[in-house]
């Protein structure tokens, strides 16, 4: 799956996880919250019942004193006049909501419902009296208070509330319950309720609900009722109860009002669930499409960033790991280069110091070997001196002798260039001005070349001192030309460049010749290797030449030209003060042999 895919599943996944038990755990909290409300409503009814008996009973006490202090009343009372009784509380009670009461002297009821013996026995006492009293079908409450005249007891007079159906419907709207007042009975004698809910009232008083709690009852339909007591003495019991079920009624309107709120919401959570997918595996799949690029080795991927701050750090920690590791890849390559150079370098120092221990080697063989053959030679060479004297009348024999005297004098002068590799030479002057030495080998050079068109240039300023005395320079620098005068025939151009670079001092010879066989382009300084025919050569030039440099702490190589064809010789030598250089040109010794050959 897509992480498109995978993010909006988990969020519809979630959504519907969180939303699905959060709507029953709401739905079932708010039907417990309306029935505790309503247990708590119901709960208030027997106090508000109580406060109403009490003012209720207040009032009755007053209203029965005023109508037993009625004008009059004592009198009729006293005489035993009935009518003319019953006129003045009728008249007096005119302003109360109660009926009148009238007792007569020997206890008999002249008005009203008939009270208890207790109650007409207190007021003989001189109390105010207030009691409830049942006929059996009706509950009254009745106040009375007692008419006296000159401290004589002539009856009583009060006023009566019967507790029917008017009653119960001012207590329920008082109490927002349904009200129902049953007698000790069982006998209902008022309700504000239907016919299923009076019998639960009935219920209700059958089991004393008056403990302070509200009771649940269910009748034959099902319907859940809640109920509660109130106790009015012996007689009665007023119970107040409501239809639980007509209290929950709008739950499931609310349910379907929350159903369609629900999917709404999750419709719209799931619309920007949608979107939050696509911008986070769009910026994902940019990541990706940017690591797959790195991972061809293209660190220029484009990276968009996110609106998402952990996505946006991911981005910007994506692009600075991605230039650190171009950093670091770009140093690795330099590394490798720099150390492709040094193990390039390396084998050619290897090659040179290999180069060097064979030509030490050769040279220690040919030092020793012309020393052991110059002696021969010197010996046979007088020996052939002395033959030359006795022959002098014979021309053969002396033409022979002066060839022979001739070979021996080419053998003790090849000896002795052998010797001058390892021989110390010029002790006193150790320094030169290269550029000085130069130009005067390219004039001896240019000299010996007679009418042939040669060209030699030098390139330089003087001033470039050398650690080397000049007549070993100029040796060196006579081999190297002569040689490249060989490689142009007469007929081209040598150019020999000096530059100064610090403690340095570089010499290069270039011509404009063939140049030199790659396959043999390693054994040029090697002794008797020599590319000439006949008797040009037998191969020591360059070989003393890179004996010479190597003796004053110089290198010389050899390499063919890259600019165009032809051969270059390169010589570093270090450098010398120039007072120094200058000082020892005064008197350079300019013996020595010349010859170049290779």
């Amino acid at each position: 799956m897509s992480l498109q895919r995978v993010l909006f599943v988990l969020i519809a996944i979630a959504l519907l996880a969180g939303l699905v038990p959060a709507a029953f755990v709401l739905d079932r909290r708010l039907a417990s919250a309306l029935e505790r409300r309503a247990r708590e409503q119901l709960l208030l009814a027997p106090a508000l019942l109580a406060d109403r008996e009490q003012t209720q009973t207040d009032l009755m006490m007053m209203h029965a004193r005023e109508l037993a202090s009625v004008e009059g009343l004592a009198e009729a009372l006293e005489q035993g006049d009935r009518s003319f009784a019953g006129r003045l509380v009728e008249v007096a009670r005119g302003a109360f909501d109660e009926d009148a009461v009238v007792v007569g002297r020997g206890g008999d009821v002249w008005a009203g419902p008939e009270p208890t013996e207790a109650l007409v026995q207190a007021t003989r006492e001189g109390l105010n009296p207030v009691e409830l009293i049942s006929d059996g079908a009706m509950l009254s409450r009745v106040a009375l208070a007692p008419v006296v005249k000159r401290s004589v007891w002539l009856g009583a007079a009060g006023v009566a509330k019967s507790l029917d159906q008017d009653y119960a419907g001012t207590l329920a709207g008082l109490t927002g319950s349904e009200v129902a007042i049953v007698l000790a009975g069982g006998q209902l004698t008022a309700s504000t309720a239907g016919e299923e809910m009076s019998a639960a009232f009935e219920d209700a008083a059958a089991r004393r609900c008056d403990d302070g709690q509200a009771h649940e009852l269910r009748q034959g339909s099902g319907r859940r009722y809640l109920a509660t007591c109130a106790s009015l003495g012996e007689v009665a019991a007023v119970v107040f109860a409501l239809d639980l079920d007509g209290e929950l009624a709008f739950l499931p309107e609310l349910r379907r009002v929350a159903a369609l709120a629900g999917l709404w919401a999750l419709a719209i959570a799931l619309v920007l669930g949608f979107i939050l997918a696509t911008m986070l595996a769009r910026s994902v799949r940019t990541l990706a499409h940017a690591a797959d690029r790195l991972a061809g080795g293209d660190f220029q991927a484009p990276l968009a960033g996110s609106m998402v701050r952990e996505v946006d750090r991911l981005a910007k920690a994506f692009a600075k790991m991605r230039a650190v590791l171009a950093a670091r890849i770009g140093d690795v390559e330099a590394a490798n280069r720099e150390l492709a150079e040094r193990q390039r370098r390396l084998s050619a120092l290897q090659a040179e110091l290999i180069q060097r221990d064979r030509l030490a080697a050769s040279g220690r063989l040919v030092t020793e070997l012309a020393h052991e053959i110059r002696n021969p030679v010197a010996n046979v060479r007088n020996c052939l001196e002395v033959i030359r004297r006795r022959v002098d009348d014979d021309q053969t024999a002396r033409r022979f002798a002066d060839l022979a005297i001739d070979e021996l004098l080419r053998m003790h002068e090849l000896a002795e260039r052998m010797l001058d590799l390892n021989r110390p030479r010029y002790p006193e002057v150790r320094h030169c001005d290269a550029a000085f030495v130069a130009r005067e080998v390219a004039v001896l050079v240019r000299a010996s070349a007679t009418d042939e068109p040669l060209e030699v240039a030098v390139h330089g300023e003087d001033g470039a001192g050398a650690a080397i005395p000049p007549d070993a320079l100029k040796q060196v620098l006579l081999n190297l030309l002569q040689n490249a005068r060989e490689a142009v025939s007469d007929r081209g151009r040598i150019d020999l460049t000096i530059t100064s670079a610090g403690s340095t001092v570089v010499l290069e010879v270039a011509d404009d010749g063939p140049g030199i066989p790659s396959e043999i382009l390693g054994r040029v300084f090697d002794p008797f290797f020599t590319t000439k025919v006949g008797i040009h050569g037998v191969g020591l030039g360059l070989f003393v030449a890179e004996g010479v440099i190597r003796a004053y702490g110089g290198r010389i190589t050899a390499s063919n030209r890259e600019d165009r064809s032809g051969a270059l010789f390169r010589i570093e030598l270090m450098a010398a003060h120039l007072e120094s250089a200058e000082r020892d040109a005064d008197g350079p010794d300019s013996s020595g042999n010349s010859e170049a050959e290779n």
